[in-house]
């Protein structure tokens, strides 16, 4: 873990010194990092203030929260920019190509134009992110910052809210769509039609932000006087709503119920009917061959049939994988952050942010190829 210097003490020791020595904070703190100076800053001019009580009976934080923070985020966010940058431009150049090719006239069919929405959804996120990125290696990404820069964290926090949310929505429309044409096949020309893929298109778009409402809630612009500099910064950071109400709670578990957890489930189970559906299909046609006498064109059949069934099955895996993999650990961090509160989301999910983004870019750019 990536411990402050003395120079990296140099922003924070004049703040700190009004709250406690020198000596004493060296003492006590001989490893504090940039993250921990910003956050003990915060509570002290929280209490000196007035903002918190430190009477009052503070919420309990098992000192397990300790060990999620190993050092890996001082050390891995120094290069997250440029990962984040290439993924997003490489990803972009993909998205618009699967726009291009899926909205051919010879294309069309529902579930390209499922398709078609989430490669928008994927794009709109893949730009939005790369300006931030950009801004990232900037070094731009510090707490306190110009009221321009944090207008612009704040629609980042909203719009990539909003947009992955839809790409969520559509993955589990997709995964529906499959599955009624494989396991309900008599239902497939009635329910999955193209108007009803434009009209499940359109929901997600609309239904995404009004989901993310909570989200536009939880956070706004604060300002800070430094003395130093004779000026004003600014953050983005909880707003008085969330810290003084029960809407931070409500928030984590909207967030990692509703639109994380609850889509894996759903899409496991999905996937797991389509595959035990393809794999029925397939012992169904080898024992109709066997009763009978197979001809030449049922022989060459038969193992087209099981290729496209195996790769079909391992498409279907990678994009269960991919999706647990990017949605379950953000779900499960905010349901802790929901049952912990404040404490943990600082202490835990906060070190683990960019590593999350990285997976959602990661699955917006490659998306399509799974499909």
């Amino acid at each position: 873990m990536m411990s402050l210097g003395d120079e990296d003490w140099l922003p924070h020791m004049e703040d700190l010194e009004a709250y406690i020595s020198r000596e004493e904070l060296v003492s006590i703190f001989p490893n504090l990092t940039n993250d921990q100076a910003n956050y003990i800053l915060t509570v002290l001019s929280s209490i000196h203030n007035g903002t918190i009580n430190p009477q009052a009976s503070a919420e309990p934080v098992p000192p397990e929260h300790a060990s999620c923070n190993v050092g890996f985020r001082d050390s891995y966010k120094e290069i997250h920019g440029y990962l984040a940058v290439v993924i997003c431009v490489l990803g972009s150049i993909t998205n618009v190509l699967n726009m291009i090719i899926l909205t051919r006239r010879e294309m069309i069919n529902s579930t390209n134009t499922i398709l078609t929405g989430l490669a928008v959804a994927d794009f709109m996120l893949l730009v939005e992110y790369s300006s931030y990125a950009a801004s990232y290696i900037r070094g731009q990404e510090d707490m306190f910052d110009s009221y321009y820069h944090s207008v612009f964290i704040l629609f980042h926090a909203h719009f990539t809210q909003v947009t992955h949310t839809i790409a969520i929505c559509l993955t589990i429309t997709l995964a529906v769509w499959r599955y009624i044409a494989i396991c309900k096949p008599h239902l497939n020309l009635f329910l999955c039609t193209l108007p009803r893929a434009k009209m499940a298109v359109l929901i997600a778009y609309v239904i995404s932000p009004i989901l993310s409402v909570p989200n536009y809630l939880m956070y706004s612009i604060h300002q800070k006087y430094d003395k130093r500099r004779n000026e004003s910064l600014y953050h983005v950071d909880f707003s008085e709503r969330a810290k003084n109400g029960p809407l931070q709670t409500v928030h984590f578990w909207l967030y990692s119920v509703i639109i994380k957890i609850l889509p894996c489930i759903l899409l496991t189970i999905l996937i797991m009917f389509i595959i035990r559906a393809m794999y029925i299909a397939k012992k169904r046609k080898e024992n109709l061959i066997k009763m009978g006498t197979p001809s030449m064109e049922s022989d060459r059949k038969l193992p087209r049939m099981e290729k496209l069934t195996e790769k079909t099955t391992k498409m279907l895996l990678t994009v269960l994988m991919l999706f647990l993999v990017t949605e379950l650990p953000q779900g499960i961090l905010s349901l802790l952050s929901g049952i912990f509160g404040h404490a943990f989301f600082v202490q835990c999910y906060h070190h683990w942010g960019e590593v999350m983004d990285l997976l959602a870019l990661i699955n917006g750019a490659v998306n399509f190829f799974l499909y």
